[in-house]
């Protein structure tokens, strides 16, 4: 069914309407079904999709007709509640779509660890772990861990560096923002890399992400014999401490 056999729909249960009339309730019912299918064509629809989609989306012709002509003399107090519920399916649609559709809600976000973005000068040693850890209503996810000298925008330091994600227990709950910054990683002798500085947090490198998904990269100073480093949730009464073994050394060249 298109746009114009559903305003003739609309109209022919409506019944007696002058000519004037007829032709704005027409106007008014198309604008409207035109308006969602600009929309859901923004959204990636086909141009024939979005446009079926958009006349589903009005609802029964015959049933709203048939409102219409009962309250005739009101009739726009009618299309008016038709519409609201309308534009409600309409927003429920779209948001479902954009979570489904938006690579920022698949997948490979929540479940896989993004690729390692970190310089090193030598790379002593990197190991994938997918170490998940419960943290009141969400979780904290270890991906990765890699050992080395860094790139000199952190002066050679000897470092170990942690890839992790954080992510609601629920498929489509909202991450607790600072989650993952307010993390601390230690190494054996309890130091930090942020440790007395100005910034935020004492180990988080980096964190993006959105509402659904947060990745990160934690730093932590390292010692060449050291075996592991703990990381630590410290907040709300609850103090949770994981120890994280380094990979074993070997100079990749």
């Amino acid at each position: 069914m298109d746009r114009n056999e559903y305003c003739d729909r609309v109209l022919a249960q409506v019944g007696r309407l002058t000519s004037g009339e007829a032709r704005d309730l027409r106007a008014e019912l198309s604008g409207h079904i035109e308006d969602h299918a600009e929309a859901l064509t923004a959204l990636g629809y086909g141009e024939d999709e979005a446009g079926e989609r958009a006349v589903m989306l009005m609802g029964d012709p015959e049933e709203t007709g048939r409102a219409l002509r009962r309250c005739y003399r009101g009739w726009w107090l009618v299309l008016a509640r038709y519409l609201m519920v309308t534009v409600t399916a309409v927003l429920c649609v779209l948001i479902a779509n954009e979570m489904v559709k938006s690579p920022r809600f698949s997948d490979s976000d929540r479940y896989r660890a993004r690729e390692q973005r970190f310089h090193w000068i030598e790379l002593w040693g990197s190991e994938t772990l997918n170490v998940q850890i419960p943290i009141g209503n969400d979780i904290v996810c270890v991906d990765r861990v890699s050992t080395g000298i860094a790139y000199d925008q952190i002066r050679g330091a000897q470092l170990a560096v942690v890839q992790m994600r954080g992510y609601d227990r629920i498929p489509g709950g909202v991450v607790y923002k600072r989650l993952l910054q307010e993390l601390r990683l230690e190494n054996q002798r309890g130091e930090v890399f942020f440790e007395g500085s100005e910034y935020g947090y004492p180990s988080c490198g980096g964190c993006s992400g959105t509402l659904w998904v947060h990745t990160a990269e934690h730093y932590v100073p390292i010692a060449a014999d050291d075996t592991y480093i703990t990381l630590i949730y410290d907040r709300l009464g609850e103090r949770i401490e994981v120890e994280i073994p380094l990979p074993e050394r070997v100079v990749q060249t």
